[in-house]
Parts: C-alpha cells; structure tokens; sequence
C-alpha cells in the first residue's frame, strides 16, 4: 500500500502465518471468565440444579448406563428435548463432586474458560485483529441478558458453546490442512455434541458449511468446486435435529414443550432479546464511534490509494493483502448464525436471555470485524478514541454483570436458609406447602423439593398451592395433586399474613447491591385458638 496518514496500520499482534502457538487466546479466555469468579461463593440455584447435582446410588457400570439412558428418556417423554450428550455432563460431574457447589462452581468456572477461549480461536482463524477479538467477546461473554449461561450450572447453552464454536474453528482449519479429513471428522463430532446438548445448535450448521466452503481463503464459488463434496457432509449433522423435529411433532402429548407456527410476537421478543444480547445501551456509543470513523476513513483512503489498490485493501472478500480480516466471510457467516438462530426459535412460544445463543454469536461476529476494521484501516488517534469509547462501555457492562450475579447469588441464599430451616425444624414426615406467586416461582418449589430428596435430611413432603391455598400439579410433584387441606407449614414469597388461620414463624430476608434491595419469603405454621382469636379481634 502507498504510505499516508490514512493509509497507517495499527500493528495489533504478528501476523498468523508467522506468530508461534497464539498464547494470547489460552490469557484472554482465563482473563475473560474471571469476571464469574464472585459466582464459586454462591451456592446451587433453585432454578435447574436440584435434580441434576446429586450423585446417584453406587452400582455398576452397566446399569449406571442404563439408568442414565432412562433418564435421557424421561426427559423427552417428560418435556421434549432429546439431549444424551448434556446429560453426559450432569451425571458426570453429580458422580465427581458429589453435591458440593464449590467443586461444581470451579468446573462451571473452568468449562467459561474454555468457551471463552475457542471463541478467541474462531475469531483468530477469521483474521480479527487480537485486541478487537477480545473487546467483541468480552461483550459477548459479560452480557447480564445473556448471563445467565454462566451464573447457572446446569444450563445447555454453556455446556454446548465450546463444541459448537469448536466445529465452526474445525471448518475453516479444514482448507487450510494436508490432511482435512481429520478436522471434518473432528468438526462433524464437535457439532453432534453441540447437538446433543440442544436441538437449537442445528442453527449453527449453514454457517458451519459455509465457512468449509470458503475455508482455503477463495472465493465462494471456487471453493464450492473443491470443496462441495465434503460441505455437504458435514451437513448431515442436520438429520439428528430433524429427524427428533419431526418425530416430536408426530408424537407430541400434553406437557412437552409446545411447538407453534411462527409469529410476529415471537420475532418480536426474539428481536428485543437479540438486542438485548449486545448491550446497546452501554456500548452503544462505541459502535456509533466505530462506523462513523470507517465511513470517514472510507472517502480518505479512496482520495489517497490506486483505484486497484483500494478495491483489493477494502473489499470485503477473501486475504487481504496485509493479512487481515476476511470480511465478506466473517459477514457471510455472521448473518448465517443470526438468520437461523432467529428462525429455529420462531415457532416456540417462549424467549428468555440465553435463548439469544447462537443468532447473538452471529452480531459478537459483526461486532469483532467492525473493531478490527478499525484497527486496520484508521487512524492510530481515530482508533484510540473509538476503543476508548468502546473499553468504557464495557466497563459498564461488567459491573451491570456483577450487579446481576449478586441478585443470582441473594434469591439463592435466601431460598437456602429457608431450605436448611425446614431441615432442622420441621419433622420428619410433616407437609410443607409452597405458595406460588410472583415473588415465588412455581419451578423454585419444584426444586425446593428435589433439594430436599438429594440432601437426604428427612422424609418432609412438598405441596404446591396457589395464592388461594388450591393445590397445583405438575409432573414433577404429583404429591400435589394429593395435597392435605391443612399443611403443617407454608412458605410464602411476602411476609403479609396469608390469613387468619396461620402465625408467623420465620421470615428469612437477603439483601444485595448494598441491601437496597432484598428477597424475603416466610413461614407460617397454624396459628393456636388463641392466635387466631386474637388476630380476629385485631
């Protein structure tokens, strides 16, 4: 390139050809999931740990398979999904740590890591430039909306995401190898890994095949000659999530996941979780800055370089000539992610944070290129004030997502001095009734119980009741269908008297964010003739 003010690069790390082993992926995913160290204080959740934690009876090795393999079962007959690799998981780990939250929170610690480093992989092998890759993940793994994939111990999202980033890195290393047939197969077992934790990765498999295209650094259409054949190999991972698709929607039954045609207020919520997913709010102003500087710089350098020259510096295509991002295919496979993601939640009626994952993978994509076009096309001035903006952004982000882990780490602690209150006071064989209501969560009474069971501390029953004491079933507690009309004690989300026939027994408060805010549920135990006399008359 001619020389010029505009025309200066920022020199961001060695190029990839030349740099030996790339130490500051293995740095930058440790640093990147340090921001979940606050989480090994806190203990398990009462939203998807209590039946997953607890290790089983000892017995062998065959039946120990059996078992799980009824219980992979059960989950599908049950609920729907089919998820054998994510059960792997569970049982696993429930049989190695043994119910301990430290030893579960260390290794939820260390899969963050991981994840966070095979997304620096991906981002290296796609040319982003090393401290753009970094600001553009660290946005994706610090995100509050989408935390929760590793505040949780339990969830499929975080267990999935290194496999599945994983395939997408085996796909492009695939061109580049002597031998590709080794990184295809390693690429086809990461994705049905990915697939074996959730259905929802399928969305992963355009991009996936795409990428394999375009692996060698050509142009689409070449590389579909040379390497059609073996793109379209890997898509047959395809036939596991639509063979279970079609098979659960032939068989579907009353309490599996409903499955509905798409509609605009699901591609509504899914859009506003998107969104979500990126903190617009708080680096918002940092990718303003960053497009309104390429647009700048775009005018300058077409005045400074050779017509030939400018088209092969910034067309969006394929090895750039300072061996910089590819921009066409980072785009490409960007919008692949984000298109399917979008459309493979579409006909679900639910949405929630982590339910972003993978169609936000493809925007962290269209973020890390953004920064790294900065970085090479800009002003070493221009670049610094756009990173600034950016880096402040994220700060902001990090503390929102401390802030959230404190709320995460209160509702569990005050769930749990409840739960080792009815351990040591309530006797064994009494009813305990759980009052769902929106302070109370239905699934939190449902794993209320199921902590109970694992800890096997006494032989208490667990009920659900709505707010006017009628009994909830569900298929997790049928004991609640059975319920006695008069509990031995109530659990309530509020510390107002459910009514005249109860007496308060304890009220178990957590405060956080410097205890302006707090959870509070009580217990409630039959008030005595007198009571109740009394608070007649009051």
């Amino acid at each position: 390139m001619t020389s010029g003010p505009h025309a200066q690069m920022i020199d961001d790390g060695a190029s990839r050809t030349r740099a030996p082993f790339p130490w500051w992926i293995l740095f930058g995913g440790v640093l990147l999931a340090c921001i979940y160290l606050p989480t090994l204080a806190t203990r398990f959740d009462f939203v998807d740990d209590g039946n997953l934690v607890y290790p089983s009876s000892p017995m062998p090795l065959g039946p120990r398979l059996h078992w799980v393999w009824e219980k992979i079962v059960a989950n599908y007959t049950i609920l729907g999904p089919f998820r054998p690799v994510l059960w792997c998981h569970w049982e696993l780990e429930a049989e190695a740590f043994g119910g301990r939250s430290i030893y579960w929170r260390l290794a939820r610690l260390g899969w963050t890591c991981v994840a966070a480093g095979m997304f620096l992989w991906l981002m290296r092998e796609l040319g982003i430039r090393p401290t753009a890759a970094l600001a553009a993940i660290a946005l994706a793994m610090w995100n509050p909306y989408r935390n929760e994939i590793w505040t949780s111990l339990t969830l499929a999202e975080g267990v999935a995401m290194p496999y599945a980033l994983a395939a997408l890195v085996c796909a492009l290393r695939a061109g580049r190898s002597a031998k590709p047939w080794r990184w295809d197969l390693l690429g086809v077992l990461c994705m049905l890994a990915a697939l074996g934790c959730k259905n929802t990765f399928a969305a992963l498999v355009p991009a996936q095949v795409y990428l394999r295209v375009v692996s060698d650094e050509s142009d689409f259409f070449g590389g579909l000659r040379r390497h059609g054949r073996r793109s379209g190999v890997l898509a047959l991972s395809l036939l596991l999530p639509a063979t279970h698709y079609v098979y659960f929607v032939a068989h579907w039954h009353r309490g599996q996941y409903a499955v509905q045609g798409p509609s605009w207020t699901q591609g509504e919520r899914i859009l506003h979780t998107i969104i979500g997913a990126i903190s617009p709010e708080y680096v918002g102003i940092g990718l303003v800055a960053a497009i309104c500087a390429l647009v700048i710089n775009r005018y300058a350098l077409r005045r400074e370089l050779d017509i030939r020259e400018y088209r092969e510096s910034t067309k969006s295509g394929f090895a750039n000539p300072d061996g910089g991002p590819r921009y066409r295919a980072i785009l490409v496979a960007g919008l692949l992610l984000l298109t399917a993601g979008l459309g493979v939640y579409l006909p679900i009626n639910a949405m929630s944070g982590r339910y972003a994952i993978p169609a936000a993978w493809g925007v962290d994509l269209m973020v890390a290129a953004l920064l790294s076009a900065v970085l090479q096309l800009c002003k070493q001035r221009t670049a610094k004030v756009v990173f600034t903006a950016f880096a402040c952004g994220l700060v902001l982000v990090a503390v929102a997502n401390v802030g959230r882990q404190q709320k995460v780490a209160a509702r569990a602690q005050m769930l749990w001095d409840s739960l080792e209150w009815v351990e040591e006071r309530v006797p064994a064989g009494a009813c305990v009734a759980w009052q769902c209501s929106p302070t109370l969560g239905v699934e939190e009474g449902v794993h209320f119980n199921w902590h109970l069971q694992g800890r096997g501390r006494k032989k208490v029953s667990v009920v659900l009741v709505d707010q006017q004491d009628e009994p909830i079933s569900r298929p997790e507690l049928p004991m609640s269908r059975e319920a006695p009309k008069k509990p031995d004690f109530l659990i309530t989300g509020a510390s107002i008297s459910p009514g005249a026939g109860w007496q308060l027994e304890r009220v178990v408060r957590v405060g956080y964010w410097k205890d302006r805010r707090s959870f509070v549920c009580s217990v409630w135990t039959p008030a005595h003739d007198g009571y109740v006399a009394d608070a007649l008359k009051k």
